[in-house]
């Protein structure tokens, strides 16, 4: 027998300094979750339960980076205000020092009819049980991957390998206070035949019970596979493999942190659809991290996805006009009609099996368009012939490195951009980078407000720093765009997003990690670092003719907000930038509204968190030329805290939106002193970025670009902390 100790050596420092500030610290969240201390990562356990909402997450007891896994643990009765708790499962060690358990992600349930058998007699205050009928309690069951660092034997027998990751359970009599493990741990040891090699890629289980066929279900991930596990159980001890499914629309990366439940369509209780929801790291739509989504129906064994919610990523639209697809590899591109400099100048496509980096994927044909051609080292440009803008869509297929395009860089000696743009009147109105990663992915562009001018598709290599190339195959003009994964955010901090059980259909609230893996570690945080986006009611709405995943924060949040402190409706506003007076404090922590018509401008939107001298500002809007809202968080303070590169950090983070000229835009805005959270008025789109100002940064300005906006109003109210 392995002798055990938690893996807490640190977790008092600093709790001096928390009482004296408590939650005041430069960048800490005030209507966010945090934790009082060190490191989190994705939320875990969410289950709602007598009146309280649980919330368990990673968290290391030891610092304020990732390691020595374990589950931290607070409550709360209206999903705003949150009360720690002590430790719920926290890492052990054996008496040598040597991690043997980290408690990853996963999820929990209420057992109401002891199907586990774990409940135990309650007891009155006198200590006595007995009685007509006995009482029991209603245990709350964990259920977890066991990461194992070190080979070991489990006290129950198990024969643990260096690195191997099982399912495991825990239970609680005392409303998650106090656990105990279960002694059969781990209750599933491997992943199924035909898998066994990813013994340790076997993780995040979450766990629902399911009532049309009377057993729990568990749905895990092979997340080097892309493949979803669907297991049942009577009484959470012993599963059964149902069904596997996937890899389908965003296929790369690892997938991570499944949850499977029920919506009510178009608020229909008689019309129920399931989603799949699902985190993906690297493979999202911006570097790194994502989360997507997949409709469907679910019947307790299998999960079948709706046809119109995959997609096929050898297929183009019908009706698609092929304007490249770089087949031509004895070609140069001046052969194609393109206009290459630098280092692309007698050059052309490539055949893609033999462009010399570790891994291009999803290319369609065999010819592609790389700027990989001697290694990172080349520098240059290619332009297409003109052409005129006939169709709403420009969809293509790209891969690379992330370097974006960036304005305020752009032809200067500090450009670094690698990019793939649109330029129309000599302008760039729609620019594309990688995902650092070579697997190809569709990407496209509404050009419906360009339709009938000419423009041209340049391609800008400025870099020869590490990943500093672009892939790009398969440029099509059609009518729709071609399809993409569903996204639940189009910003870069929203990972891991988890519902909580023990809530009815209508009323399913997720909660997502405000932060990405590729920076997670280095933001500028002290005492702590990551928090938890706001709590999102979910629901599936038909919106133009397709059934959509939406969010709105919960409505509880309005607890915090202050009277109005801004109200104002222009009947028109000029092109330019028009100052908003909001005081402080709540000048950098507010729920901003802003609606308006098009009138004769391109772009309208609110800068926020501005300096004097606007070189620090975050800018949110909306395009009505490209159809799309928008985060542009390249001046938003500090991010010299991301040391590699590609720096995935900088960004204009963008979500297609159409609409017509006669729609009102609306726009919900939640500033926090380290974050935006932007959604749409139907909750069809949601942004989330991190944003790390300096405390001279709280400016509010007005803005629209091209001419006169019609009917816009803005409505500020301060939030006021959560944590006082």
């Amino acid at each position: 027998m392995v002798a055990l100790t938690t893996c807490l050596f640190t977790v008092l420092v600093g709790f001096g300094h928390l009482a004296r500030a408590y939650y005041t610290e430069e960048y800490r969240p005030q209507f966010h979750f945090s934790p009082e201390m060190n490191w989190m990562n994705d939320p875990n356990g969410l289950v709602y339960h007598d009146g309280k909402y649980h919330l368990f997450y990673q968290y290391n007891p030891n610092g304020t980076t990732w390691g020595f896994m374990s589950w931290g643990h607070a409550v709360s009765t209206d999903l705003v205000h949150w009360e720690h708790l002590p430790i719920a499962l926290e890492c052990e060690s054996d008496s040598n020092g040597n991690v043997l358990e980290m408690f990853f992600s996963g999820s929990a349930v209420v057992d109401v009819d002891n199907t586990s058998g774990f409940a135990v007699p309650v007891h009155d205050k006198k200590g006595r049980g007995r009685g007509k009928k006995k009482r029991y309690t209603k245990p709350m069951i964990a259920i977890y991957t066991s990461n194992y660092p070190t080979a070991h034997t489990e006290p129950g027998g198990a024969v643990i390998r260096e690195g191997q990751q099982s399912q495991s359970i825990a239970y609680s009599n005392d409303d998650g206070l106090t656990w105990t493990q279960y002694e059969g741990n781990p209750v599933i040891e491997s992943p199924p035949p035909g898998y066994e090699d990813q013994w340790n890629q076997f993780r995040d289980p979450y766990v629902f019970w399911h009532e049309q066929t009377s057993k729990w279900i568990m749905v895990a991930f092979l997340a080097m596979k892309q493949k979803l596990l669907i297991y049942s159980s009577t009484n959470l001890k012993d599963w059964s493999l149902e069904s596997l499914f996937g890899p389908e629309n965003a296929r790369f990366g690892q997938w991570e942190c499944p949850s499977l439940f029920p919506l009510h369509v178009d608020g229909s209780r008689s019309n129920e659809k399931w989603v799949l929801m699902m985190a993906i790291n690297p493979g999202g739509l911006v570097p790194a991290s994502g989360t997507q989504y997949i409709i469907g129906e679910f019947d307790g064994s299998t999960f079948v996805p709706d046809q119109a919610d995959i997609y096929d990523p050898t297929q183009i639209p019908s009706g698609s006009i092929v304007f490249q697809d770089f087949e031509s590899t004895s070609s140069t591109f001046e052969d194609l009609g393109w206009t290459a400099t630098g280092d692309f100048v007698g050059l052309g496509p490539r055949q893609a099996s033999t462009v010399d980096v570790w891994d291009i994927r999803g290319y369609l044909g065999t010819g592609v368009f790389t700027t990989y051609l001697f290694g990172d080292v080349a520098k240059g440009t290619v332009t297409s012939p003109t052409f005129t803008i006939t169709k709403d869509y420009i969809s293509f297929l790209i891969a690379g490195g992330s370097y974006p395009y960036n304005p305020l860089t752009a032809g200067t000696p500090d450009d670094n951009q690698v990019s793939f743009s649109l330029v129309v009147d000599g302008e760039i109105v729609h620019s594309q980078t990688g995902g650092n990663s070579e697997a190809l992915v569709w990407r496209s562009w509404n050009v419906a407000g360009y339709v009938g001018q000419e423009a041209q598709l340049l391609i800008t290599d400025a870099n020869t720093g590490p990943l500093a190339h672009i892939h790009v195959d398969e440029i099509i003009f059609s009518d729709t765009p071609k399809d993409e994964a569903n996204w639940i955010d189009y910003g870069p901090d929203y990972y891991a997003a988890v519902p909580f059980n023990g809530l009815p259909s209508d009323d399913r609230v997720a909660i997502g990690w405000m932060n990405n893996w590729a920076y997670a570690q280095n933001i500028p945080t002290t005492t702590w670092r990551s928090a938890m986006s706001i709590p999102r009611k979910m629901s599936l709405k038909t919106i133009n003719n397709k059934l959509k995943l939406v969010q709105q924060p919960v409505s509880t949040l309005s607890s915090l907000y202050t009277r109005t402190l801004y109200s104002r409706t222009y009947k028109t506003l000029q092109s330019g930038q028009t100052n908003v007076p909001v005081p402080a404090p709540y000048n950098t922590r507010m729920k901003l509204t802003l609606e308006f018509k098009r009138g004769t401008v391109s772009q309208v939107g609110i800068i926020l968190r501005s300096n004097s001298t606007n070189s620090q500002e975050t800018v949110i809007g909306y395009d009505f030329l490209g159809q799309y809202v928008f985060v542009d968080r390249f001046k938003s303070g500090d991010n010299a805290f991301v040391t590699w590169q590609p720096n995935p950090y900088p960004g204009r983070f963008v979500a297609t939106m159409p609409t017509k000229t006669t729609d009102v835009i609306t726009l919900n805005i939640f500033l926090d002193w380290s974050s935006v959270e932007v959604f749409d008025g139907l909750g069809q789109v949601a942004i989330t970025s991190q944003i790390f100002p300096l405390d001279d940064s709280a400016d509010v300005k007005l803005y629209s670009v091209g001419g006169t906006a019609s009917s816009v109003s803005v409505d500020v109210n301060g939030i006021k902390s959560a944590w006082t």
